[in-house]
């Protein structure tokens, strides 16, 4: 038995903003190693915002389709 579409839907972008945290998380620890503090976060902020809405579009988009799809039998 398979899962249910929107199980499927919640888990893969559940993946995605973890990932997103994580990357954040790496640019964070670095800067933090170097005792650069935050200030070195503001220039791939552009980059976190873009992925961010770019995960967001995606998963409104999939939902709304899931929505207007018809239901199998």
């Amino acid at each position: 038995m398979s899962k249910p579409e929107s199980t499927k839907i919640v888990t893969r972008y559940a993946k995605a903003y973890l990932s997103l945290v994580a990357v954040i998380g790496f640019f964070l620890g670095i800067s933090l190693a170097k005792g650069a503090g935050l200030k070195p976060l503001l220039i791939p902020l552009p980059l976190f915002i873009i992925l961010f809405v770019g995960i967001t579009y995606q998963l409104i988009k999939e939902i709304r389709a899931l929505r207007h799809k018809p239901p199998e039998e």
